[in-house]
């Protein structure tokens, strides 16, 4: 396996074992100066209690952590929504190439009670909602975005896809994005069967899934045996690769110093869960450590999806933005927001104050979290009917 060592010269790799044995209640990464009195009170309250104590996957060897991931990843159950009962779940494994192998599609269906008893629909197939989870293409699987498709699943309703793409070091970029095509080719192909209106589709993604999401887009408006697709959900989304310096800044100076377009950069550069230091680590395996490498797979569309033509974007599907405030990516999605208006595609943004970049795994405890997840199905309804087709 790979080794992804951070290299920057930022604050480098930690003892972990050190570090976490000596004192459980040393704190390890407080909050930074420069972002901490912009942050929702209760986001910091989260930080504080589940963070500050913990290094971050990004702060050891990638074998270290890959030996006891649970040490190093967020304890998000402590702040997810409570389990939400859908009516089924069923796991599916398909085949994909370059390089062969296989992916799962976990597909959830809705119970009864929320589908024709209460709604009225066009067709007797559902929409379908495919999702693609986030951890910046190393991390990541099924189980992250479990709560959130669960409860899109019931309140939309829809069927929800969700997709397992293979993840870097393994499996570097284009593998997340064609992976994630085969799934959405499949899903399309096998909609009678899965009882999907593959007339009303819409993909959506947290962060990396974000990215995903909007390359698929683009992607799906080329291709001839696709349907239009009718929304992409990006949250907290990655979508321009180019401007990430492979070297971290040190200290607010040489954030403010660094040549990139997106202002967030500068200003979140020390944003807590998120800071340049961690996007760096998650950006090299997935691009390359190589300079010239990692500058080839940045600029392609399917890693920043916002350097398409302006014909290539004519006829996409309208976008759904939901952003942090607090956090790098967000001078992105308002580019690209701003982009997509520009050509005439419905775009709507929507950027929550005070929130940090995985606020939306937070809805537990967050109301800011909540708030998104009745934005996203509030979002997936008007995409998916029309105002005469369903009542409540």
């Amino acid at each position: 396996m790979a080794s992804i060592n951070d290299t920057n010269g930022a604050s480098g790799v930690h003892d972990a074992n050190e570090s976490i044995k000596t004192n459980d209640e040393m704190i390890i990464n407080p909050l930074h100066p420069s972002v901490e009195d912009k942050l929702d009170p209760k986001v910091k309250e989260i930080y504080n209690k589940y963070q500050a104590h913990r290094l971050r996957a990004d702060q050891v060897t990638y074998e270290e952590f890959d030996a006891d991931r649970a040490r190093y990843i967020f304890p998000r159950d402590k702040v997810a929504s409570r389990f939400c009962p859908v009516g089924n779940v069923t796991t599916h494994t398909l085949p994909v190439s370059n390089p062969s192998g296989e992916i799962t599609v976990r597909i959830y269906r809705p119970t009864e009670e929320v589908t024709p008893k209460t709604w009225v629909y066009n067709h007797d197939k559902l929409p379908m909602y495919v999702n693609f989870h986030g951890g910046g293409f190393v991390l990541g699987g099924l189980d992250d975005d479990d709560p959130l498709c669960r409860q899109l699943c019931q309140t939309t309703p829809c069927i929800v896809a969700n997709v397992a793409y293979r993840l870097a070091p393994e499996f570097p970029h284009p593998v997340p994005v064609t992976d994630s095509w085969a799934a959405l080719e499949w899903l399309i192909n096998n909609a009678d069967k899965l009882n999907i209106n593959k007339d009303s589709v819409a993909v959506g993604g947290l962060s990396a899934g974000g990215c995903l999401a909007a390359a698929l887009a683009q992607m799906a408006l080329k291709s001839p045996s696709m349907p239009p697709l009718v929304l992409q959900v990006l949250i907290v989304p990655v979508l321009d690769a180019r401007y990430m310096p492979l070297e971290v800044p040190k200290d607010v100076q040489e954030a403010e110093a660094l040549d990139t377009p997106y202002e967030s950069y500068r200003s979140c550069a020390f944003a807590p869960m998120l800071p340049l230091e961690r996007l760096v680590w998650f950006y090299r395996p997935w691009l390359g450590d190589d300079p010239a490498t990692h500058a080839k797979n940045a600029a392609d569309v399917r890693a920043s999806p916002i350097v398409a033509a302006d014909t290539d974007l004519v006829g996409l599907a309208p976008a759904s933005m939901h952003v942090a405030e607090i956090d790098p990516l967000r001078s992105e999605a308002e580019a690209y927001h701003a982009r997509l208006t520009a050509l005439g595609i419905s775009s709507q943004i929507k950027i929550y104050e005070g929130m940090v970049h995985p606020f939306a795994q937070w809805d537990g405890a967050l109301p800011q979290g909540r708030e998104l997840v009745v934005d996203i199905a509030t979002a997936l309804k008007a995409a998916f009917w029309e105002p005469a087709e369903w009542k409540a």
